[in-house]
């Protein structure tokens, strides 16, 4: 941190960033210390969350429910995102900055057994996905393992099921970006 704030001072001094810059820069790396510091001491309690990454919502017509959030709630359709069964809807900070996203998608297209294959024709949030500050991979596994949850998904997003059989994915900000993908 402290070599961060040298290299941010010596940038204000040669001109190569502006007052502002500084600011920002400097507020925005006391947060993210402040945040690591906190996630730290919260993991015996649970994780700490930043946010909601995503929400999935299975419905009837992917399409009509795009439309509606683009131009009911202003989200930004991601069209790379937009297969023709699924799509992403930005909302919130840009990428890389907190930002979440809601996945509208048809039934059938979501993995067997989850709330959404199950729901026919019936609009269902099908999971929710938390995101986590200062993402390790083995220590969220060997966390929630620990806890006696049987985790499944890919490195960066993993999926746990609550005591209601609902699926609640823990993520990583880095890996789970509707933006990169």
């Amino acid at each position: 941190m402290e070599r961060f704030i040298a290299d941010l001072v010596q940038s204000l001094d040669n001109g190569k960033i502006d007052r502002r810059e500084f600011c920002r820069s400097v507020a925005l790396a006391a947060a993210v210390y402040a945040a690591g510091d906190a996630a730290q001491a919260q993991v015996e309690r649970g994780f700490k969350i930043i946010g909601i990454n995503h929400l999935s919502y299975t419905c009837p017509d992917y399409a009509k429910a795009r439309d509606w959030y683009a131009s009911v709630l202003n989200m930004k359709s991601e069209a790379a995102r937009d297969d023709g069964k699924r799509a992403n809807l930005m909302f919130g900070p840009e990428p890389g900055k907190g930002g979440s996203f809601l996945v509208t998608r048809n039934p059938g297209s979501v993995a067997s057994g989850s709330a959404g294959a199950r729901a026919g024709v019936e609009a269902v949030i099908d999971h929710v996905c938390y995101t986590i500050a200062n993402w390790d991979e083995a220590r969220v596994r060997a966390t929630l393992k620990a806890k006696g949850l049987d985790v499944t998904g890919r490195d960066g997003s993993l999926h746990v099921y609550d005591p209601f059989d609902y699926d609640v994915q823990i993520a990583s900000a880095a890996e789970e970006n509707a933006f990169r993908r």
